[in-house]
């Protein structure tokens, strides 16, 4: 039957620690000659019960190990009396012989202090006093095998014990082999001496790629540069001024972030104008700015500006701000003269316009002047009067009477403003033009950077700021390049695959950071914007990133590939005179090629 000190613990009834009562204070006599009477009472009823296994000195061992189940009671020294007496060696409740020594000066019973009452200094060991005997032999036995030489520390066995003289691994080792060394980790990328192509690596590697019909036979160019020192590392008729297309817009983009940097946002506002009761709206070239209808038949984010302000936010402001002034009619002026005539590049082809291919270049329009948003026809004849159009629409589904419709006309210098709305920073802008080729958002960023460098606003000052301000960054032969356009639609335009690649080379090197945005915008073969369905089924795909160029006829690809030894390459590659073959494929093969060779 269980110990029926089990249950006056359960209870509470035992005392809190050793010397101590659940108050802290010491037991006084009475109490312990109280405690003696009730276990005698106890030993007699279980002895009553058969079930007292106390028997007497001789059976002490058996006692033991029958109560090896039994939670021991808590130790406490007895008061009164003298003597000295141990119970055993161990404590009863985990020695593991099994076998108990029974104490001197004690009635013979083998019982702990608190049982018999018998007073004495000493008490049974823990079972933490057993584990702590139990550590301090096994410390010991260790000493003696490691100095009897049973157990040999380090070298080539270490981590398996040797039996003496036996040559073979104890049983007491897990396995039977010693535990391997490991080999030593291969480097993630080569030393820096053995990581760059060298020439006659590369023109053994593109060797297959060159010699295609698509690009042997027609004029083809190409540059490959170090990223890290800028060094020409290949180069195929490089410094011959090729029609760019759209790689272009690397150019456009560069000097847009070094003279404004990626931070920079542009500001759309509304002004009181020069006669009473009229505001005016007035462009600050920003591309983005949209309609709340047409942001709300976006279905694919990736080919939209992210974050682009409304006219129907910038006209809720401004009817807050009329109403406040107690304004509740107004006449509506729009000015858009931050960006001079002309709107359409003369040499540009004359069906670019008609067709959609790229808007009227304008300082003041919504949904880059598409008017059925995202289609790209029809587009509006006069882009600041259509914006015009639907900032009035929102004024007055905000309760603001509109008279007469939006005219062109000139905000006062110094007018008061009324209200604005600003682009997402112009890092946004450039990844988004980049990304997915887009061509009125190009032309746009390079009015923008004529309006920062000082220089007229249009197409001839805009060509001009950009190539001073690549120049200025240090794009080696900057001064070599024709330039009639921010996009690359004029076929006019010529850029050497040199000036294209040093482009790239300028904007990752560490103390150009504000031209970081320009990687960014890269596309990724085979995943993102003009490339998500180029590079199909090649080792290119997710390791190239690049901007394209096409117009009929002319094939372009200028970006970043890193080889299979972790040498990034700046490369561009261009085909302008393709009347046979489309070399498009043959490019991108080319890329690959570049992404997947150590070109050593």
């Amino acid at each position: 039957m269980p110990d029926r000190r089990d249950d006056r613990r359960a209870r509470g009834d035992e005392p809190e620690g050793p010397g101590r009562d659940s108050a802290g204070r010491d037991p006084s006599a009475d109490w312990w000659a109280d405690e003696r009477r009730r276990r005698r009472a106890e030993r007699a009823e279980d002895a009553e019960d058969g079930q007292d296994d106390r028997d007497g000195q001789d059976q002490q061992g058996d006692r033991w190990r029958d109560r090896e189940s039994t939670p021991a009671a808590p130790f406490h020294p007895a008061t009164g009396g003298t003597g000295t007496g141990d119970a055993g060696a161990g404590d009863p409740g985990t020695d593991s012989s099994g076998t108990g020594h029974s104490g001197t000066g004690h009635s013979g019973t083998g019982r702990s202090l608190i049982e018999t009452g018998i007073p004495g200094p000493s008490r049974r060991l823990t079972g933490v006093g057993v584990a702590i005997l139990v550590v301090c032999a096994l410390v010991v036995a260790g000493i003696t095998a490691v100095a009897t030489g049973a157990v040999h520390l380090g070298g080539p066995g270490t981590g398996t014990a040797q039996s003496p003289g036996s040559g073979r691994t104890s049983s007491s080792s897990p396995s039977a082999t010693s535990t391997p060394t490991r080999a030593a980790a291969r480097a993630v990328l080569p030393p820096p001496g053995r990581t760059l192509p060298t020439a006659a690596g590369l023109a053994a590697a593109l060797k297959s790629a060159l010699g295609v019909p698509e690009l042997a036979k027609q004029p083809t160019s190409v540059a490959i540069r170090d990223v890290t020192t800028g060094r020409l590392l290949y180069g195929k008729d490089p410094t011959t001024g090729f029609i760019p297309a759209s790689t272009t817009k690397l150019l456009t983009s560069t000097a847009a972030l070094g003279l404004l940097g990626p931070d920079h946002r542009f500001t759309t506002k509304v002004v009181r104008g020069a006669k009473p009761g009229q505001i005016v709206l007035v462009g600050g070239g920003d591309p983005s700015l949209a309609t709340a209808a047409a942001q709300s038949r976006i279905v694919d984010p990736a080919h939209s500006f992210r974050d682009a302000p409304t006219v129907d936010g910038l006209a809720a402001r401004t009817a807050k701000a009329l109403r406040a002034a107690g304004t509740t009619s107004v006449s509506v002026a729009v000015d858009d003269s931050l960006f001079p005539a002309p709107q359409i590049n003369p040499r540009w082809e004359a069906q670019y316009v008609p067709t959609g291919v790229v808007a009227r270049v304008s300082a003041l329009w919504v949904d880059e002047n598409k008017l059925s948003w995202p289609s790209q026809l029809p587009r509006a004849k006069d882009p600041a009067v259509a914006a015009g159009d639907a900032f009035a629409a929102a004024l007055s589904k905000n309760g603001i009477t509109v008279t007469g419709g939006p005219a062109h006309g000139k905000a006062p210098a110094k007018a008061a403003t009324v209200a604005s709305v600003q682009s997402p920073p112009l890092s946004d802008l450039v990844e988004h033009v980049l990304l997915v080729s887009d061509n009125d958002g190009a032309e746009i960023l390079a009015r923008q950077v004529a309006v920062a460098a000082g220089k007229p606003a249009n197409f001839a000052g805009a060509a001009a700021a950009v190539k001073a301000e690549l120049t200025r960054l240090g794009v080696a032969g900057a001064d070599t390049i024709s330039l009639y356009d921010g996009s690359g639609l004029s076929r006019h335009n010529r850029i050497s695959a040199n000036v294209l690649s040093e482009v790239l080379v300028v904007a990752s090197r560490s103390q150009n950071p504000k031209l970081r945005p320009l990687l960014g915008g890269l596309p990724i073969a085979g995943f993102t914007g003009s490339l998500a369905r180029r590079f199909g089924g090649s080792d290119g795909v997710g390791l190239v990133r690049a901007k394209t160029g096409t117009l009929s006829g002319v094939s372009s690809l200028a970006g970043l590939a890193t080889t299979r030894d972790g040498a990034t390459l700046a490369f561009a590659v261009m085909s302008d005179k393709a009347t046979k073959y489309d070399a498009h494929g043959a490019i991108d093969n080319l890329a690959a090629e570049l992404a997947t060779c150590g070109c050593r």
